[in-house]
């Protein structure tokens, strides 16, 4: 079975093909694990890419997720996270390829207090990045694809910064206070869990199955206590180094600020559990101490 990940360069999508590498009967393909061989933008470099090989699954982990960067390069982000989607199916479509798809979408369109959203719950559009991944998915739902609202963490492996990176930079740095956001609510998944989860979809058969699935942890927090059980974990925990506060005074952009994620959907229709968010925070706490 051939795959082809999109966006490997990046922490989704280096761990899925690590991930899957681990699989011998698979032959996983990519576009670049710390170069990007090709430029997904331009649709001769992505034609050549698609038609390479006989793909039977292409696993899109690429996209722009900075919301403040995104809000000021509408443009040149849309190449990406909405053009390059078009693009694959119309390659798909004139060269009468075979492959299914796999998207990931995002958390970042739920806003309701204190519930976990279902995946009909309600949508709030409050900045072009939700505005950009709702297009992605009209595409993607169109074309009878498979896509994964998430939020995920880890230990980076490219360039850009996670949110634990960044809490563990912050917390050891000398003499430099720093902000955590006690309104923030999410359910994220450890990055090497999401990877092992679709893993297993594959090895299920299961990669066909098209529709919107919600893929976080079985419960959700806020960032800031999201903080404190990471830094504990690590013993670099100190309540001198941060402030608490909300995030409408710090952010520029608008985005949502209640994400939590109901995951029955996908535990029904994949059989598979999902894990409790803090033994997620633990397994990624024990990279930083190695």
């Amino acid at each position: 079975m051939n795959i082809l990940i999109l966006g490997s360069s990046g922490l989704l999508g280096s761990s899925i093909y690590h991930s899957l590498r681990k699989i011998s009967y698979l032959n996983v393909n990519h576009n670049g694990l710390k170069k990007r061989k090709y430029d997904l933008t331009k649709i001769t470099d992505l034609k050549n890419l698609l038609k390479s090989k006989q793909f039977h699954l292409i696993i899109n982990c690429a996209a722009y997720t900075n919301i403040d960067y995104i809000e000021k390069h509408k443009l040149v982000t849309n190449k990406i996270n909405i053009e390059m989607l078009k693009n694959i199916f119309l390659i798909k479509k004139k060269y009468n390829l075979k492959f299914n798809l796999i998207h990931f979408s995002t958390d970042q369109m739920y806003n309701f207090k204190n519930i976990y959203h279902n995946e009909k719950s309600k949508i709030k559009i409050l900045n072009h990045y939700t505005a950009q991944k709702i297009n992605s998915e009209k595409i993607c739902l169109k074309n009878k694809s498979l896509i994964f609202r998430t939020n995920f963490f880890g230990k980076k492996i490219g360039q850009s910064d996670s949110l634990t990176d960044w809490l563990f930079k912050s917390f050891t740095k000398k003499n430099e206070k720093f902000f955590l956001f006690d309104d923030i609510f999410f359910n994220p998944l450890y990055v090497k869990t999401l990877a092992n989860i679709i893993c297993k979809i594959i090895n299920n058969k299961k990669y066909s199955i098209s529709g919107i699935f919600n893929l976080g942890s079985k419960n959700g927090i806020s960032k800031k206590d999201f903080a404190h059980i990471f830094a504990k974990k690590l013993n670099i925990y100190d309540e001198k180094k941060f402030i608490i506060t909300t995030s409408k005074t710090f952010f520029k952009v608008k985005r949502t600020r209640f994400m939590m994620m109901n995951v029955s959907k996908f535990e029904k229709f994949f059989s598979i559990k999902t894990k409790l968010l803090k033994n997620e925070i633990y397994k990624s706490a024990k990279e930083y101490l190695n």
